[in-house]
């Protein structure tokens, strides 16, 4: 039975997510892996047939972190307005992961680019829960709140803006509502679910 390596491949993973939090992704290589993990760059090889292809696996491993970041609810029940506070706080504190999965060329569809993770069944499922809207409505609300998370976790990202909890929530929350007031109006969302947001953000302030 061979002996089995120390080394494995959950850990360069590990050790190289690492490495991109602290300095990005253009400094990853494979003696600063070694290093990280105590050994020398064999081990990485024996597991890697290249950089390239450990690249590959780390920003899916990265892809992972994010869903998994972006769509937890602290109160077990995912509501809309986490997964925004989410991806601005995802940016914030992991500001070289989120550049890593948002800093692609721009040759896709608006929404084919906010859903490069996949996770847009589930927010919009989300909405549609919360808000009564269609699939498709729901869709187009989401790509405009998007441009607007978007730009706020831009700026976090980039250490432009420094944001604390209060103000992401206050932020938020101000423009989910002026959307939904612009839904109600279209007819798209019934006005009694405005009226019950109104009254649950007037409660959790009291």
């Amino acid at each position: 039975m061979p002996a089995k390596r120390k080394i494995q491949k959950e850990d360069i993973l590990k050790a190289s997510i690492s490495i991109i939090s602290h300095e990005g992704l253009n400094a990853l290589n494979a003696r600063k892996i070694a290093k990280k993990l105590g050994c020398s760059t064999q081990p990485l090889f024996y597991i890697y047939e290249n950089m390239d292809v450990l690249k590959k696996d780390v920003i899916d491993e990265i892809v992972k972190i994010f869903d998994r970041e972006v769509l937890k609810s602290e109160t077990g029940q995912l509501e809309y307005k986490d997964i925004g506070i989410n991806y601005i706080r995802f940016a914030k504190e992991e500001h070289e992961l989120f550049k890593i999965m948002f800093n692609r060329k721009i040759n896709e569809g608006a929404f084919d680019f906010i859903d490069l993770t996949g996770s847009a069944k589930t927010i919009l499922e989300t909405i549609s829960k919360q808000t009564g809207m269609s699939n498709e409505d729901a869709k187009q609300f989401h790509l405009r709140m998007w441009l607007y998370v978007n730009g706020i976790a831009s700026l976090a990202a980039n250490q432009t803006v420094e944001f604390n909890d209060e103000e992401i929530i206050d932020l938020l929350k101000d423009q989910y509502v002026s959307m939904l007031l612009y839904e109600v109006k279209k007819g798209n969302v019934k006005e009694e679910i405005l009226v019950q947001l109104a009254k649950k953000n007037k409660e959790g302030k009291e």
